[in-house]
């Protein structure tokens, strides 16, 4: 089993709709999660 991290807490914040897009470090943390997610999937496609 494969469990992916980030650089921080995977989460943004936001109270009101909209506000998440304004939690810059939360998208930056999901951007990273992301490639990390992106890599272990391209890693799992080469080996099977």
């Amino acid at each position: 089993m494969f469990v992916v991290g980030s650089i921080y807490w995977n989460i943004a914040y936001g109270k009101l709709i909209g506000d998440v897009q304004q939690d810059e470090e939360g998208i930056q943390t999901m951007k990273n999660l992301s490639n990390h997610v992106a890599f272990i999937l391209k890693c799992i496609k080469v080996e099977s």
